[in-house]
C-alpha cells in the first residue's frame, strides 16, 4: 500500500471524524498552490509529489461521492 492508499485509507475508516470535505478543501487549496494552505499543511505532505496529492485528492472526492 503506498502513502496515498494508506492516507485514503486512515481518512476513510468508520472511526474517522474529520469531514471528508475539509480534507477536500485543503487538498484543493494545495493543489492549487495556495501558500497558506501550504504553510499550513505542508509538513503533513513532505516527499509527496504534486501527482501523488492529485492522487489524494481525487480519492478524497471519489469517497464523498459514495457518502452522498
Amino acid at each position: 500500500m503506498d502513502a496515498v492508499q494508506e492516507r485514503l485509507a486512515r481518512w476513510t475508516a468508520p472511526d474517522q471524524t474529520h469531514p471528508l470535505a475539509k480534507r477536500e478543501t485543503d487538498l484543493a487549496a494545495l493543489v492549487d498552490g495556495d501558500k497558506t494552505a501550504w504553510e499550513s499543511y505542508g509538513q503533513h505532505y513532505e516527499g509527496w509529489t504534486m501527482e501523488d496529492m492529485e492522487r489524494l485528492l481525487a480519492g478524497v472526492r471519489a469517497a464523498r461521492r459514495e457518502t452522498l
